[in-house]
């Protein structure tokens, strides 16, 4: 299975009084508008996902429906799952997928830092230790062997802005 990680768009700024508690954080303009462009660089690297997963935080909600519009997934292909919150197990990641292990060649699950890098990290190295971080937008594509076991190859990076200038 081919599994695309992308890290939510930029979010209400935290430092803000008028900020929502961290679930209720939403994509601000800009956000909105750079991470439309990083998917479209998706599609240009070839990205065809037929299923997302997405963290139930408002951002990356936000982030799943952007992603979905732009790439042809339909509503009902779009998956929240508490896999993808911030403090989730790494390992909840993979065992999510599994589920669609046999229906899906290509995923795209949607959510936070550090979470993300530490779930990429467990698939590539077998540690929790991150070695990658994922900006806001930014994705990774893991190939990886064998669900629900974490197992897999880096087969690219793609900081946000490199996907925006495809994009």
């Amino acid at each position: 299975m081919r599994v695309i990680l992308l890290r939510h768009g930029i979010a209400h700024d935290r430092a803000d009084p008028a900020c929502p508690a961290d679930p209720g954080r939403a994509l601000t303009e800009e956000g909105r508008k750079k991470t439309r462009k990083a998917v479209r660089g998706l599609v240009r690297v070839g990205v065809q996902v037929t299923r997302i997963i997405t963290s139930p935080y408002v951002r990356a909600k936000e982030t799943a429906d952007i992603a979905a519009e732009v790439l042809g997934v339909a509503v009902d292909n779009i998956v929240i799952s508490d896999a993808l919150l911030p403090q989730a197990a790494p390992y909840a990641i993979f065992h999510a997928l599994h589920a669609f292990d046999h229906s899906d060649a290509e995923v795209l699950c949607v959510g936070h830092s550090p979470h993300l890098d530490r779930a990429l990290a467990l698939s590539i190295t077998g540690d929790r230790v991150p070695v990658t971080t994922l900006k806001k937008a930014g994705a990774a594509l893991l190939e990886l062997d064998e669900l629900p076991r974490p197992h897999g190859e880096l087969v690219w990076l793609m900081p946000p802005k490199v996907l925006v200038e495809l994009g």
